[in-house]
């Protein structure tokens, strides 16, 4: 069994973080997640995997970045039922704390609507924002990543998201 990891990048952090994620889970089990940049593949090559992994950032003003939102209506298309998805989302929640991650709610809701199961959720309150898409009753429905403000927090953040993925993707 692989882990499909699906990705879109504008400035290059997101990319920086779902390669860290890949890194850490390929070290605990070899070889078991592949990479995909989701501007170079169809929505469709989703469903050649039961647990996903998708990295998004919040772009402008809580929009998706340009590569998930081009690929958006096409996953209409795609039935993602049965599919475990782990979203995780890079935002900044000094500049934007009204929208802070909501990429990770319009793209988990959009997976939810289409028969997926969202795990590895993370606790909201060490978070100073206002408002999110992306959070329910104080949590994050995947990991939430902040490299313009907490660039330090990031690889302890992932590292404990590891955690969570090996349990709620039933790894170990």
């Amino acid at each position: 069994m692989k882990i499909g990891l699906f990705y879109g990048s504008e400035t290059g952090n997101t990319e920086m973080n779902v390669k860290r994620v890949q890194d850490g889970l390929n070290a605990k089990f070899p070889d078991l997640v592949e990479l995909h940049d989701i501007r170079k593949v169809p929505a469709s090559k989703l469903t050649e995997y039961k647990k996903l992994i998708v990295g998004c950032p919040t772009w402008n003003v809580g929009e998706l970045q340009s590569d998930w939102a081009d690929k958006y209506e096409d996953l209409d298309e795609v039935n993602l039922a049965g599919i475990q998805v782990a979203m995780l989302g890079v935002g900044d929640q000094s500049g934007y704390p009204n929208n802070f991650c909501d990429a990770i709610g319009l793209l988990g809701l959009k997976f939810e609507e289409r028969g997926a199961e969202l795990v590895a959720f993370t606790d909201a309150s060490p978070y100073d924002f206002d408002e999110s898409m992306g959070a329910d009753d104080g949590m994050f429905l995947g990991l939430a990543l902040d490299e313009d403000n907490e660039p330090d927090k990031s690889e302890d953040r992932i590292a404990e998201w590891i955690e969570i993925l090996t349990e709620d993707f039933a790894l170990g």
